[in-house]
């Protein structure tokens, strides 16, 4: 009888134990708080796949501005040697109608 007192004194020491660290001194209860955390873990993570979602729309975007960007330098480029070529060819045939005019007079 005595052992089996002393078996249970122990039981109710470890329960107390444990029920000292599930409930401490909070005014809730630890599943509801789990819960919650859980809750905001869960919020967390879907705020976080709608960044990353984000992060790779801004990326294509910025890939499609490089592009665009990269077309209108080559562009640029191109009406640059055509300006240059059309003032080339006129200022040739400027130069040989004034040679033609002025070696006339």
């Amino acid at each position: 009888m005595r052992r089996q007192m002393a078996a249970l004194g122990e039981v109710r020491e470890n329960a107390q134990e444990a029920r000292d660290q599930v409930s401490n001194t909070h005014t809730t209860n630890l599943r509801d708080d789990l819960d919650a955390v859980a809750e905001r873990l869960d919020r967390v993570l879907d705020g976080q796949a709608r960044h990353t979602e984000s992060l790779r729309e801004q990326s294509r975007e910025i890939s499609e501005l490089r592009g665009d960007i990269s077309h209108e330098r080559a562009e640029r480029l191109a009406v640059s040697e055509r300006l240059d070529h059309h003032i080339s060819t006129v200022a040739a045939t400027t130069a040989a109608t004034v040679a033609a005019v002025i070696g006339t007079d």
